[in-house]
């Protein structure tokens, strides 16, 4: 991120790091657009959320992420990895690069940054649209409820 040109970004990152890990990153973490919020609430990460264009989660292994839904709720770009276990969709919903792939990551986060604000914002709001028709806890339940219905009718 600091090898980038532009001022036009800032990065928080948020999470339960180390002070190892910080100190180990000391470089990374000493410019000033980039803000360690250490552990939040539940509420102070949704707040983030909904103040950020772009969300991004490069998860090396997960079962489903709740974390990607909740940005996607929030009307954020995503970027994150096959390995979320997201819905997220390449080009759809933002992008999908290879877990553990550094130079992909960053390809990723730089595209965003020249952007025409105008399409993430668009983007993020087809996210939030599709969490909020599709994802909520209501829509599960009537999905469990019919399968299991489906489950009943066949004798399964």
């Amino acid at each position: 991120m600091g090898k980038l040109k532009t001022e036009a970004w800032r990065l928080a990152v948020a999470g339960g790091g180390s002070r190892e890990l910080l100190a180990g990153h000391r470089e990374f973490f000493a410019d000033h657009r980039v803000v360690s919020k250490g552990l939040l609430s539940r509420a102070e990460l949704a707040r983030c959320m909904r103040e950020a264009d772009v969300f991004v989660f490069p998860s090396l292994a997960e079962g489903s992420a709740r974390v990607v839904f909740e940005a996607l709720a929030a009307g954020c770009y995503v970027i994150t990895t096959p390995n979320s276990g997201s819905i997220v969709e390449d080009g759809v919903h933002g992008r999908l690069v290879p877990p553990g792939n550094a130079e992909a990551l960053a390809n990723a986060i730089r595209e965003t940054l020249f952007m025409d604000r105008k399409a993430i914002a668009a983007v993020g709001m087809r996210n939030s649209e599709l969490i909020r028709n599709e994802y909520r806890q209501v829509h599960y339940g009537d999905k469990l409820v019919e399968l299991y219905r489906q489950v009943l009718e066949t004798g399964a």
